[in-house]
């Protein structure tokens, strides 16, 4: 899950500053765009105000935040996320590069499989102009401050850049992937773990076999891309030296 930085427990000290300062005239903040958290604490605040109580006394009276602050914000945020309907959501992720090594190995069943090469066709409002590129991070993204969301509280702004750090994100050792991903959502389909879904054959613009492919899958895919996608190019990955090219077989 994403995070605040500074953090929450940090925060909290600079929140109840801010809030009597407020009370007393001396800080200007957007009152209405409140969390009610900070509306209720300001609206308390100013009673004591009215009561005697002098800025000094304030600050020193109100509580420090709990040792458990920032885990009870982790949660809520993972509330958050859960708040997207994310199990109606389809996640297409595709990568830039055709001849890594690691990624042959891990989805290609070691070269014996292939790649397909997709092109977006704007005209036709494919899936595939949604997709972005991932950001490879070694810490958890930063989606704001601690100080921010105890003012402000859970935002559609706050909600979006959630999304975006846990849908878009990934550690730094898979970067070798240059993975970009589109995201689709499938009311329907609630529940459903995963779809096959058409694309159009002009989008199909290449398929790259691995270095171990049979020459028996090469004349069936060969046979499949006359018959259907004609527009497809077939290549082959060929490695020599422990060096990768990729050579056409097909028109």
């Amino acid at each position: 899950m994403p995070r605040f930085a500074p953090p929450v427990a940090e925060a909290l000290s600079a929140l109840h500053v801010i809030l009597v300062d407020a009370a007393f005239g001396d800080a200007k903040i957007d009152e209405p765009q409140l969390a009610p958290s900070s509306q209720l604490l300001l609206a308390l605040i100013r009673r004591l105000r009215d009561a005697g109580k002098d800025r000094v006394e304030l600050i020193a009276q109100l509580t420090d935040a709990p040792p458990d602050a920032d885990e009870r914000i982790a949660s809520r945020l993972r509330e958050a996320f859960d708040g997207f309907g994310i199990d109606t959501a389809r996640v297409l992720c595709v990568t830039t590069v055709f001849d890594n090594e690691a990624m042959w190995a891990n989805y290609a069943e070691g070269h014996a499989g292939c790649v397909l090469g997709f092109r977006h066709i704007p005209l036709l409002d494919t899936p595939l102009q949604a997709a972005r590129p991932v950001e490879y991070t070694e810490y958890p993204p930063v989606v704001g401050s601690g100080l921010d969301f105890l003012l402000y509280g859970d935002t559609p702004d706050l909600r979006s850049r959630i999304f975006d750090a846990v849908c878009f994100s990934k550690k730094v050792h898979w970067s070798y992937e240059k993975e970009w991903r589109a995201i689709t959502w499938r009311p329907s389909e609630r529940g459903v773990q995963s779809g096959d879904y058409e694309f159009y054959p002009g989008e199909l613009e290449s398929l790259t076999l691995g270095a171990r492919a049979t020459a028996e899958t090469e004349a069936v895919v060969r046979s499949w891309l006359q018959s259907a996608y004609p527009q497809c190019s077939l290549f082959r990955l060929v490695i020599q030296h422990g060096v990768a090219t990729r050579q056409k077989a097909y028109p």
